[in-house]
């Protein structure tokens, strides 16, 4: 069957059906769909092979530490210190075993995040519409599609009413094509393929349905991506930043291994112990796990989000998240619950309808409607929900009343026209409808008051005209619906403006709905009519859009002016959107939310983030998120720094001092091994702040080494310095120089790395605060604590690294290697806060 797709578009499409062994008009049936998906495969395209093991370790070989080590390997063999070269190459092989783990299991998170966006499609099979993953579609499967849709499969066209795709992403060209049911030459290129529709495009406009009739790597996409194969996935401006901020460290710290390996030469330490520890401290101090734990705590925040219903399909995203200044948000479905209801009807005449002559408007609208009860717009379904319960039998009305044609509601006209028999039915907005009736002077007036009156009480106000016999249209009523606030939304939107970010209600109701709405979600009563930002200069509009809460009546165009507006303001944008018109706002956007329930494929495909519940609660929560993933990165570089740099200072103020080294090379190896790994990785996973939606939006041209930072890194690494120096005095004293003195500086150092694992918590709250909300952290201080009793087991283990069986007195020294850190930053700590608390009473 699979030569078809190639002459499909040159063959009568019933010829092609017939050839495919399908009934256009039911479908295939269950049991050959599974037959045929079981010999032809899943629609799926072919995945692309992603960086292997080999290249991932020649990375991870090939550095800067690498090297490092390497020049540390031979030095120590050159110098007759055989057994201390192959231990640091044996610490070389787990550094690069360590990051190719790292790197491999982020990359399985982040192929995770990939599977959680799923095309779904709309298919004909056994006489009954269903809609079903894609990746279930199957040759000769009938699919029907709408302006929106993501073409699921290569599909020959069957029916077309006004369709047309965009197919850019396969043949480059920007204009959308019309398509039709008509076969073309069978040497026409792809781009003049008129009767086919192929995976990846988009739906525009129109309607159409298709036969399926090629899947997954067979169709013309999938023998593109067999020849251009992999993608490397570009890294993000915060990874790129910390790869730049490492490079500058790296000549940083071999000017200091050079400096320490100088002064100790100088001193009369031999030349090549003095050059293994100015390399060592250079691997000590460098950076290496910067970009894999960055890697990992992007890759698995990310995918806490996912588990929240917010799916990020760009990394990019996340950074932006944090700096989030604004969100202009849809109103139906996203504030609130899209579950419109008729609460009320008016009459032509504006009077409240009794229950006896309801039977005629609700008939009337729902005849201009193309719902049914459990399917169709919300709008729609709740009006033939209100005629059925009103003992109306809406699929017999339409029997009596059949469609002979539609004009259907677009935002530029905002009305929906049916044409029957014997009449034409209108509904959509009341001036539109109005205007349409001719309707002026006094009746217009007290008809807009009536509009204002039900608008104002929050209702979504649709009126109803019907021309009769080619008379002209005649009003008929008006009908209010209400559509109630999602559950947590007015949380979300306090939440929201505590964090210092402004929400703007985009709507296309009138503008009474949306200041009733805006003020009861607790937006804010500042509407305008969007139409008004036409007539406001360039140069003003960016200050009238900001001092706007909500805008009423939004076109797509509308809604990308507002968001330019605001962006030239230096806000930082967040907006949402579901529809085809959507994707250049969504694309404008520096953050684009789509609706992954009720949104198009266009609009999923423009977006970074993909909400899966469609609810305004959940980008409130990515904002929070996508703000604990960037302090996460900050709690770790934080850690990283003071741990490097404390080792670097007290090694080279020991030598300063005249004392004898306190660290031989492969101690300051063993001691990066141990204490570097798994407190990142419990860092990564620390839950967000309490306070972290309390804060005003970070700025996103902060540097990341901020003033502050670099302030908190020194004092704090020259604290853990003097802690650990003081502990390797007391040692010198107590044993004298050697291997027992090298064991309590090694443990001291070691409780140290653990304490600060616990201040690097958080800049300003207790790390008694929440203490076993992370218990991660436990897990890696245990880790730790479990490496080093592995160390003084095992006598070969202790020769190697050049330690003695600590006494228990020197478990003393690391006991309070780890509580004194804790204790002067907690002090710290607790005179900032109450400097802050003296500063609020005082103003």
């Amino acid at each position: 069957m699979k030569h078809h797709a190639r002459t499909a578009h040159a063959t009568e499409s019933g010829l092609v059906a017939s050839a495919l062994g399908v009934d256009v008009t039911s479908g295939l049936a269950e049991d050959e769909t599974e037959r045929r998906l079981a010999q032809y495969g899943r629609n799926v395209l072919p995945a692309t092979a992603g960086r292997g093991i080999r290249h991932m370790l020649a990375d991870q070989l090939f550095n800067v530490v690498a090297l490092l080590l390497a020049a540390a390997a031979i030095v120590s063999w050159a110098s007759g210190d055989a057994l201390q070269a192959i231990a640091i190459g044996v610490v070389l092989v787990l550094n690069a075993i360590v990051g190719v783990a790292t790197e491999w299991q982020s990359g399985r998170a982040l192929e995770a995040l990939r599977n959680e966006v799923r095309t779904t499609s709309n298919v004909r099979r056994g006489g009954t519409v269903h809609t079903i993953d894609a990746a279930s579609l199957a040759l000769g499967d009938i699919v029907l599609l709408a302006a929106g849709d993501r073409v699921p499969a290569d599909l020959r066209v069957l029916e077309a009413a006004a369709l047309r795709t965009q197919e850019s992403a396969l043949t480059g060209e920007s204009a959308s094509v019309a398509k039709t049911v008509d076969q073309v030459s069978a040497d026409a290129p792809i781009a003049e393929r008129t009767s086919m529709l192929y995976l990846g495009t988009m739906v525009v406009a129109g309607r159409g349905v298709g036969l399926v009739v090629a899947t997954g790597g067979e169709t013309e996409l999938g023998r593109i991506g067999r020849l251009v194969g992999a993608i490397e996935t570009e890294p993000t401006a915060l990874q790129r930043r910390l790869e730049q901020l490492g490079r500058r460290l790296v000549y940083l710290v071999i000017g200091i291994g050079a400096l320490v390996t100088l002064s100790g030469w100088l001193r009369g330490e031999p030349l090549f112990t003095m050059m293994e520890v100015g390399l060592s401290l250079a691997v000590a101090a460098v950076p290496e796990a910067l970009p894999a734990v960055t890697t990992f705590i992007l890759a698995f925040g990310v995918l806490r989000m996912a588990r929240r219903n917010a799916v990020v399909r760009r990394l990019s995203a996340v950074e932006t998240l944090g700096s989030t200044t604004v969100i202009c948000s849809d109103k139906t479905g996203t504030l609130t619950m899209n579950e419109m209801t008729v609460v009320e009807l008016r009459g032509g005449d504006g009077s409240v309808v009794v229950e006896s002559a309801m039977g005629e408007l609700l008939e009337l609208a729902a005849l201009c409607s193309e719902a049914t009860r459990s399917q169709g717009d919300p709008t729609e379904v709740a009006l033939v929900v209100a005629a059925e319960r009103q003992g109306i039998d809406v699929d017999a009305l339409r029997r009596t009343n059949p469609r002979l044609s539609e004009e259907p509601f677009e935002a530029v006209t905002r009305r929906m026209i049916t044409t029957h028999r014997e009449m034409a039915i209108m509904k959509g907005a009341p001036s539109v409808v109005m205007e349409a009736c001719g309707i002026s002077g006094k009746e217009r007036e007290r008809l807009l008051a009536t509009n204002a009156d039900m608008a104002g009480r929050g209702l979504r106000v649709l009126a109803v005209a019907v021309n009769r016999l080619g008379k002209g249209y005649s009003f008929a009523g008006f009908i209010g619906m209400t559509d109630p606030p999602r559950p947590g939304v007015v949380e979300a939107v306090a939440a929201a403006r505590a964090a210092g970010i402004h929400v703007v209600m985009l709507t296309g109701d009138q503008v009474d709905t949306a200041r009733a709405v805006s003020q009861q979600l607790g937006i804010g009563d500042r509407v305008r009519h969007a139409s008004e930002i036409e007539s406001v200069p360039a140069e003003d509009l960016p200050s009238v859009v900001e001092s706007t809460d909500a805008f009423a009546r939004v076109s797509p165009e509308e809604k990308y002016r507002i968001v330019e507006a605001l962006q030239q303001s230096g806000e930082i944008v967040a907006v949402t959107g579901d529809g085809v018109n959507d994707a250049p706002a969504l694309k404008k956007a520096d953050v684009g939310v789509a609706m992954g329930g009720r949104g198009t494929e266009v609009a999923k495909e423009a977006a970074d983030i993909v909400l899966t519940d469609d609810n305004f609660a959940t980008i409130v929560a990515a904002i929070e998120g996508g703000r604990t993933i960037y302090a996460n990165i900050i709690k770790f570089v934080h850690m990283m720094f003071s741990h490097n740099l404390a080792e670097v200072l007290m090694i080279f103020v020991a030598l300063l001092l005249g004392w004898a080294l306190p660290l031989l090379p492969l101690q300051i190896l063993w001691l990066n091994l141990a204490t570097d790994v798994f407190p990142a990785f419990a860092l990564a996973l620390e839950p967000g702040a309490p306070e972290a939606m309390r804060r005003p939006p970070r700025d996103p041209n902060e540097a990341l080494f901020s003033s502050s930072l670099i302030v908190l890194i020194l004092w704090q690494a020259g604290v853990l310095a003097m802690v650990t120096l003081t502990m390797y005095w007391w040692a010198l004293k107590a044993y004298g120089p050697g291997p027992h003195a090298h064991t309590v500086a090694l443990l001291s150092l070691i409780g140290m790395q653990i304490g600060q694992t616990f201040n690097c918590r958080s800049r300003t709250r207790s790390a008694f605060d929440g203490l076993f909300a992370n218990p991660h952290i436990w897990y890696a201080s245990a880790a730790v604590l479990g490496m080093q009793v592995l160390l003084f087991t095992s006598e070969r283990l202790m020769r190697i690294v050049g330690v003695v069986r600590p006494a228990g007195q020197d478990l003393i020294a690391l006991g309070a290697s780890i509580v004194l850190p804790v204790a002067i930053v907690e002090l710290s700590k607790l005179f900032a806060r109450r400097r802050r608390e003296s500063h609020l009473v005082l103003t």
